[in-house]
């Protein structure tokens, strides 16, 4: 595929995206003008100071663009004996003493199963990178 075919391509495809966020009714504008230049002699554009979001809006920016259930949330887990990775629904008492009984009982099949639900604070920390 030449150049200009790729570009024609990935202007169809972006059109096709851009149609399915305003047919769900998701907003995506505002992080249009976020965009730097394209001038490669030029440093990266900055947002106009009326642009700058913050904390508050940037954890509100992200539960509108990943939706999703808000009763719970998943944390990733990586076994160190053999490799495996995946992940589970948060819980209030994993590893909690006189509670938890993991490794003997899986979660999944604990009656003490504290499920947590997703908090902005949740979102800021994995935006933070505190979180995985």
């Amino acid at each position: 595929m030449t150049e200009p075919d790729q570009l024609a391509a990935l202007h169809a495809e972006n059109t096709r995206l851009v149609g399915l966020l305003d047919d769900h009714g998701i907003e995506w504008r505002l992080l249009t003008s976020l965009e730097p230049t394209s001038s490669e002699h030029s440093s990266p554009a900055r947002a106009p100071e009326s642009l700058r979001l913050s904390t508050a809006e940037k954890v509100a920016l992200f539960r509108r663009l990943f939706r999703g259930r808000t009763d719970l949330y998943p944390i990733r887990w990586e076994s160190k004996t053999t490799g495996k990775s995946g992940y589970s629904p948060a819980c209030g008492n994993e590893w909690l003493g006189g509670v938890c009984e993991k490794p003997r009982i899986k979660c999944g099949e604990c009656n003490n199963r504290l499920l947590i639900p997703l908090w902005d604070s949740v979102i800021y920390e994995h935006l933070a990178g505190k979180r995985k």
